[in-house]
């Protein structure tokens, strides 16, 4: 904060400049509802990083029109499910691996007029692209008779498949300028399907132009 600050009074200077757009680069950590519909599993979330980029038009100081894109490493989630062969009742593990591409639209107002530190909400949705691909460990089942765990059946892979979906989501920000074009950006945005899915905090820098 004594930073930004100090660079107050240069960034104040944006109050001559006519401010058409911008473009950030940010980095993320991307947190995933992964919803699987088991009792058995204690955690549905799974994370991973998230690189996006993403240009916007100023229809006024406070009103602007933001496109993003981005792409996440993958990440890792685990579901355990039970089943039934006959009378006998088992369990099968999947390990499943997916990562996301997202290309987003959203309205974002910004508060403050002409100051270096700006607040925003935005609100928008999320057209996101998910290629997952479903490792299923070898299920077995305890033979009472010889009283031994016999296989059911190996191990088998399903995938990768790739699916679509849109999201809407809301989000909260800040812009920070260092100067009078240059600005450090900070945001949490949170999209929904049926409840919170996933959550994403970002963090880069960027330029007006």
């Amino acid at each position: 904060m004594a930073v930004f600050l100090g660079m107050a009074p240069a960034a104040g200077a944006q109050s001559r400049q006519v401010i058409r757009g911008d473009a950030a680069g940010t980095i993320a950590w991307l947190a995933a509802n992964t919803q699987s519909p088991s009792s058995y599993d204690r955690d549905d979330w799974a994370s991973s990083l998230f690189g996006s980029g993403s240009v916007g038009w100023h229809w006024s100081d406070n009103l602007k029109t933001e496109f993003d894109f981005g792409a996440g490493t993958e990440a890792d989630a685990y579901e355990t499910r039970q089943i039934t062969v006959g009378t006998r009742t088992t369990y099968v593990s999947t390990r499943s691996h997916f990562a996301r591409r997202t290309l987003g639209l959203s309205q974002q107002y910004q508060f403050f007029h002409n100051s270096w530190f700006h607040p925003h909400v935005a609100a928008g949705v999320n057209l996101t692209w998910e290629r997952r691909t479903d490792d299923i460990l070898p299920i077995y089942f305890y033979d009472d008779i010889a009283r031994t765990s016999r296989l059911l059946e190996g191990q088998r892979t399903e995938g990768p498949d790739t699916s679509f979906t849109v999201r809407p989501f809301v989000a909260l920000g800040y812009k920070a300028y260092m100067t009078e074009r240059m600005f450090f950006r900070n945001d949490l945005r949170i999209a929904f399907r049926g409840g919170i899915d996933e959550t994403t905090l970002r963090l880069g820098f960027g330029f007006d132009f």
